[in-house]
């Protein structure tokens, strides 16, 4: 009895068709993985939304942050003024202060572990992709903002970011990023 092998032909065939299974399966992985970060974003600054609407509601007002802050950071203003914890500087938020409940100040809206879980996962490193999630606001509006790339249609956007006006998910150019009016 004789043992034949595969000819040159069959293993070609096989190998052709392991390539082709690669080349669909490979993009819509990418694709998959893109979907994914981009919906930690959204839910992380639903969860940011929410603390700062309850916030609000406690205060009055929303943290003051008149420069973009990362919210991960424990030095921020936002950090602070949530977390009752870190070493920002809070100035509504404090324990000599009531908020509208005759509650003392130094009230926790999110865990500080959360905060510093919330991170924008197309981090590279670099600016603009190094790793925060930003918070801007005033004591009326607030912008959460953070660097995520996008094609659709052949055009590429590189930000997401969420307003206090709005509870979906804006995606556009940086200039696009709304500043909150006082």
């Amino acid at each position: 009895m004789k043992r034949r092998g595969f000819t040159l032909i069959e293993l070609m065939v096989v190998i052709a068709i392991i390539i082709i299974l690669a080349a669909i399966a490979i993009p819509n992985y990418l694709k998959m993985t893109e979907r994914a970060k981009k919906s930690r974003i959204a839910s992380d600054m639903a969860t940011l939304a929410t603390g700062l609407e309850t916030f609000k509601t406690d205060w009055g007002s929303y943290p003051i942050a008149a420069a973009i802050q990362a919210v991960d950071d424990t030095t921020a203003v936002i950090y602070k003024e949530l977390s009752a914890g870190g070493t920002g500087v809070a100035t509504i938020n404090i324990a000599t202060s009531t908020n509208a409940l005759g509650e003392a100040g130094g009230q926790e809206y999110l865990k500080p572990g959360t905060l510093t879980s919330i991170i924008d996962p197309f981090k590279t490193g670099t600016a603009p992709a190094d790793g925060h999630i930003y918070y801007r606001g005033t004591a009326n509006h607030w912008t959460l903002s953070c660097y995520a790339p996008t094609t659709t249609g052949g055009v590429t956007v590189d930000y997401m970011w969420r307003t206090d006006s709005s509870s979906t998910i804006v995606t556009g150019a940086v200039g696009g990023i709304p500043v909150p009016a006082a």
